[in-house]
């Protein structure tokens, strides 16, 4: 084994020491597309299988606003919506406030600021290619996001509409800038219910009180034993006791599953479309404005009947153990803007009377008669909805609803 041990730490050190000197020869060159990106003085680095670059200079080519925070030693950039966050000497990065984990920490050398080229690259949406005969590498860039945006314009007022996906992954930054620029544009942020606000004690509260037993029985008494017995080897996978979720409702459990299931695939709420948004508000102390609240949705989901309630957490179980990922599906629905799915989405959920009518066509009325308040109103005002893109079409879409009580409205 010592022989072994000994021959592979040989061709290591060979190696390293044959990479070194091909570096020497040949500098690592940065392309996008066709055209070479040029970095002056401040060459790439190969460090650990890494390729680092200059942070300020490759960023600002990809089109990045660039901030440098000193009191935290941190390179903060944003484009479209997606926000990366690196620190000096931290493995750990962000995006859009999701932690990311990284081989080799952001570092300064000789008074310049070096990131991983890879990990912006691909956080910013290119697909990322090394060749080690020409020692480059090349970024191809990938359109942004199309998202679903309408405009409905009334009396000297602006309304956008903004179908949205409350949990995304990274592929679906950056947005595009007619997404970017309605936002700027809008006087007032209205979302469905805030979701900045759901660690408020209160909130945690009525999570608590409508989502659990009080009269003496528990999850297993409201399941199926085969249900009960998958929901346990789900939480024995992620590490929890197989009758955690025993104080919780089905439709509870639903989401926690679903949640779970979402989350295998790179999926988060924190980087939802929605959430992007309202960071943004509350950054720049925008107004925000609730079509719903959280205790509205929250009772919808309690006065589910039990079979709808078991009917949806076997369908967030099948979902865990699929191959494919109906999320995986949507977000490239969402991507593509692709109308048609969207519909057929909608119409999907239409084949339950029971869900349809709580999950869409019993808000979508309220949701619409109060869009068309904002459009009558006499100040002149610009505001930006961000609801979830399964409200739009469909017989009781926003869209459909507001063309019938005569406003147009224009695709984007």
């Amino acid at each position: 084994m010592k022989k072994i041990a000994a021959l592979f730490l040989s061709f290591a050190l060979l190696f390293s020491f044959v990479t070194s000197v091909q570096a020497e020869a040949k500098p690592i060159s940065v392309w996008v597309g066709e055209e070479q990106i040029q970095l002056g003085e401040s060459e790439p680095i190969l460090e650990k299988g890494t390729t680092l670059v200059p942070a300020k200079l490759i960023l600002e080519e990809l089109d990045f606003t660039v901030d440098w925070d000193q009191a935290n030693k941190a390179v903060i950039a944003e484009k479209g919506g997606l926000v990366l966050a690196l620190q000096i000497g931290n493995h750990t990065a962000y995006v859009n406030n999701a932690e990311k984990q990284l081989l080799v920490a952001p570092k300064i050398i000789e008074g310049t600021t070096y990131v991983p080229l890879r990990f912006v690259s691909e956080a910013a949406g290119y697909v990322v290619s090394w060749s080690s005969e020409q020692r480059t590498v090349s970024l191809e860039a990938t359109e942004a996001s199309r998202g679903f945006l309408w405009k409905v314009e009334n009396a000297g007022n602006t309304v956008y509409l903004l179908g949205s996906i409350h949990i995304a992954n990274e592929a679906m930054y950056p947005l595009r800038s007619e997404i970017l620029n309605a936002y700027k544009e809008s006087d007032y942020l209205v979302v469905e219910a805030d979701i900045s606000k759901a660690n408020d004690p209160k909130i945690q509260e009525l999570v608590l009180d409508l989502s659990t037993y009080k009269d003496g029985t528990t999850l297993k008494d409201h399941v199926s034993a085969e249900t009960y017995e998958k929901i346990g080897k789900i939480l024995a996978e992620i590490g929890l006791a197989a009758n955690a979720l025993d104080a919780y409702k089905p439709w509870s459990v639903s989401n926690t599953i679903s949640y779970f299931a979402a989350n295998k695939e790179g999926f988060d709420p924190a980087i939802g479309i929605d959430a992007y948004f309202l960071q943004q508000a509350i950054v720049s102390q925008q107004p925000i404005i609730e079509l719903e609240s959280f205790e509205l949705q929250l009772k919808m989901f309690d006065e589910f009947s039990d079979e709808l309630q078991e009917e949806m957490l076997d369908g967030s179980i099948e979902s865990y153990y699929a191959e494919n990922s109906d999320i995986e599906a949507v977000s490239e629905m969402w991507v593509t803007g692709n109308e048609e799915q969207l519909l057929a989405l909608t119409l999907d959920t239409a084949t339950n009377g029971e869900l349809y009518k709580a999950l869409l066509e019993d808000r979508n009325i309220p949701m619409v008669d109060k869009v068309k308040s904002y459009l009558n109103e006499k100040e002149g005002k610009t505001y930006f909805v961000v609801v979830g893109a399964a409200h739009m079409l469909g017989e009781h879409g926003l869209v459909p609803l507001l063309e019938k009580a005569g406003f147009t409205v224009t695709r984007q």
